[in-house]
Parts: C-alpha cells; sequence; structure tokens
C-alpha cells in the first residue's frame, strides 16, 4: 500500500504540537503515521499490538510476519505471537484467515529448532490458548 498511515486513518499529525522533548514512543508514533503500510517492520507492528493502535492493520501486518517467520518477536522468539493473543479479537475483519494461519503454526510446531524443551512447550502451549479463542 502505497499511502501514508496518517492518510489511512485522516490523522493531521504536526510534530511541531510535541513538546520540547518528546518521549520515545511520541518519537515513534510520530514516525509510525509518516510510514508506508509496506515499510511497517517488526518493530512497528509488536507496538501497535502493545500500544493497541491501529489494531486492524497491526493484525494484518503480524499475520504477514508470522507467515514467514511463526517465531518472530522483538524481545524473544514468539513475542509477536504473544502480543496478537492478547487482542481482542471479536472486531477483527478476518477472524477466519488469522485461524488459519495459527492452525498452520500449530501443525509446524515440530519443524522449528527448539534450542530447548522449556520454550518449545511454552510456545506450544500458547498456540493451544490461541486455538482455543477461536
Amino acid at each position: 500500500m502505497s499511502k501514508r498511515i496518517m492518510d489511512i486513518y485522516c490523522i493531521d499529525y504536526d510534530s511541531q504540537m510535541d513538546n520540547g522533548n518528546p518521549v520515545a514512543l511520541e518519537q515513534w508514533y510520530g514516525r509510525l503515521l509518516n510510514k508506508k503500510v509496506d515499510d511497517l517492520n517488526l518493530e512497528d507492528v509488536s507496538r501497535m499490538l502493545g500500544q493497541r493502535v491501529f489494531l486492524e492493520l497491526g493484525i494484518e501486518k503480524a499475520m504477514e510476519i508470522l507467515s514467514e517467520d511463526p517465531l518472530a518477536g522483538e524481545m524473544y522468539d514468539g513475542h509477536l505471537l504473544e502480543l496478537l493473543y492478547g487482542i481482542e479479537l471479536d472486531e477483527f475483519q478476518n477472524l477466519e484467515q488469522l485461524e488459519i494461519l495459527i492452525q498452520h503454526i500449530h501443525a509446524s510446531l515440530s519443524q522449528f529448532g527448539w534450542t530447548h524443551q522449556e520454550e518449545k512447550e511454552e510456545y506450544a502451549d500458547l498456540v493451544q490458548r490461541f486455538i482455543a479463542k477461536f
């Protein structure tokens, strides 16, 4: 998508309105609004989900990232899936596609390169809890 997020959501954001010392979250938000959807990265999507901003877009991008790398995470393996699990999905438009993705991740668990059995078990538990949400 070639539009900036601020254009998609019709947000008139003036970075000059910030106080003299914007905190990191304000700086990120200003950068986020000026990004095009295709330019969103793992950090952006993780923060979007964590801060509960632009959730529909954040969920869509998280699905794209997780379809490529089910263990994606900014802080640790599986962090993105954990953030996504924490979102209330009642109003998400593409719930069926998300369910298919989670089922695919579940079916592929044994193929991931786990360094510790405990990590595998924790991730598998998260996937199971996610499936139960549907």
